[in-house]
């Protein structure tokens, strides 16, 4: 390990968080000795006996520690293993978030059983059965055994691999072969000037019906993506962020190195030909980036999920500029995965994806705000949507179809109890309504330019208008409790400016006999 490394570590210690059961006073004396000798030897421990006090809520208590720690030691007696098992207590509580962790996360190490059990049978949690643990049960090995999960948290370990070697047979690589494998001459400009390259490039070859050369662009801009996110990875594994203003610039670069798949995708949206148009492919490739690990730091392992949250954005934006609704609600209702779980997710549902892009902040007022400023720190976006205001009045009008939409599905799958005129739990939050009042009459505008395919938002999925505007009085309502207690400032009459959708002349219901 190198000085500055070493430098590094010492300057950003491992934070744990430990987790137990109250088996015995003795136990929990026990638990508290374990966590000041790492402490000691420069581990920031989370533990419930120091930072838990009385009038906390103990399950955010909880979800927060698991989540901000780099790793979490799960001290495995026969007790915490049961309670673990049967979903019991604090513990089972515990057992649910490291679970829901691992299955979004396979194959992170994060989570680290610690055995500490008198009977010589070790047991651990079905939810980590098949990890790595240490054993603390006999206090004669106990120094060594702490000795070996102390290298573990500061990465240190006894035998560090060797740094990798030149190949010895490189020149016998074939000049035809480093030509073909060669980056174009192009790439030797800034990562600014590269995107918007590439997004002239895919424009041109869409307006020229060129399918050959588009995918070549493609091509590229994969390879670029997938280098960028490498060493990005690379920059930000070494040097995590450790306070919440570091993050929006870490998303930044992160949304930099991906931009020329960005920058080609979006080209093919706004060219409008069948051909190139649909890019819904493209949410795939941002959530599995080549050889991605999802370990480690929650909002540097988790940046693929900020990158379809960007993407998505951009995408229903260029829809609506370009005319597109329905290829903005296909993408919203689409289904896709992480690398390794088995059930599929709408995109619209996951608040992740649509607007608590955990990299960015947990806040979707922050995530927008990161949104409304995208083009400022990447001005190949204003060649793509023009003015601040015009991106602004894309997006915010994007954002309300995907109100629509949730609306809509509600309704299709017979929850009409969500429109009690109560405060609503969104899965799309209604911060794209927070545009300057220049510009909503604009936006909506902008909405209800295609209504043709506006229509087919609740046609497409077998609701009347009639039964849509019967409802619709009571869903604004709950919008607007919604706008008026995450933003305090507003009143009830928070602005929803769609709220008269269904007093257009094209949106008006007609008289029907017909059940609603």
């Amino acid at each position: 390990m190198s000085e500055t490394e070493k430098a590094e570590n010492e300057a950003r210690p491992p934070r744990v968080f430990i987790s137990y059961s109250h088996d015995t006073p003795a136990h929990k004396q026990w638990v508290g000795e374990l966590a000041g000798k790492l402490v000691k030897k420069g581990v920031d421990v989370i533990l419930d006996q120091w930072d838990l006090g009385l009038g906390d809520d103990v399950p955010k208590f909880m979800e927060k520690s698991v989540s901000e720690a780099d790793r979490v030691l799960m001290i495995c007696t026969e007790t915490y293993v049961r309670k673990a098992d049967d979903g019991k207590g604090g513990v089972g509580y515990e057992a649910m978030i490291v679970t829901g962790e691992l299955v979004k996360d396979l194959g992170t190490a994060k989570f680290i059983p610690i055995v500490r059990q008198d009977n010589g049978q070790e047991k651990l949690p079905k939810c980590v059965s098949t990890r790595f643990w240490a054993n603390l049960s006999d206090d004669q090995n106990f120094d060594e055994q702490c000795e070996g999960l102390l290298r573990e948290l500061h990465n240190a370990p006894r035998l560090p691999k060797p740094a990798l070697g030149k190949n010895p047979y490189a020149g016998e690589i074939s000049k035809a072969e480093t030509v073909a494998t060669a980056m174009p001459a192009e790439e030797g400009g800034t990562i600014e000037e590269m995107t918007l390259s590439a997004y002239e490039r895919a424009s041109e070859a869409a307006r020229n019906n060129d399918l050959l050369v588009w995918r070549r662009v493609l091509k590229e801009a994969r390879q670029k993506s997938a280098e960028g996110l490498v060493q990005w990875r690379a920059k930000y594994e070494a040097t995590p962020p450790r306070t919440d203003a570091e993050l929006p610039p870490m998303v930044d670069e992160g949304f930099a190195a991906a931009s020329t798949i960005y920058a080609v995708a979006l080209a093919g949206v706004e060219s409008g030909h069948e051909k190139f148009n649909n890019q819904c492919a493209i949410i795939d490739e941002l959530l599995t980036p080549p050889d991605w690990n999802r370990s480690g730091r929650t909002v540097v392992a988790g940046l693929p999920d900020t990158l379809v949250f960007l993407y998505q954005a951009l995408h229903g934006a260029i829809c609506m500029e370009t005319g597109q609704v329905a290829l903005a609600v296909q993408l919203a209702r689409s289904h896709f995965r992480y690398a390794y779980t088995s059930e599929p997710e709408v995109l619209y549902e996951n608040g992740e994806w649509v607007g608590w892009p955990k990299s960015i902040s947990d806040n979707c007022t922050d995530a927008w705000k990161f949104l409304t400023k995208l083009p400022e720190k990447h001005s190949w976006l204003f060649r793509v949507f023009g003015t601040k205001e015009d991106y602004l009045v894309a997006l915010s009008a994007y954002y309300a179809v995907l109100n629509i939409v949730e609306a809509v599905d509600a309704l299709a799958a017979g929850k009409q109890e969500v429109f009690g005129g109560q405060e609503l739990r969104l899965s799309v939050p209604l911060s794209g309504f927070m545009i300057p009042d220049q510009l909503t009459s604009r936006a909506y505008r902008l909405l209800l330019h295609n209504p043709v395919e506006l229509k087919q938002v609740w046609e497409s999925v077998g609701v009347t208008g009639a039964t849509v505007a019967q409802h619709w009085p009571a869903w604004i309502k709950s919008c607007q409790i919604w706008l008026a207690g995450v933003y305090r400032n507003y009143f009830r009459t928070a602005p929803v400016y769609h709220k008269g959708l269904f007093d257009e002349p094209a949106f008006r219901p007609r008289p029907s006999s017909s059940k609603a």
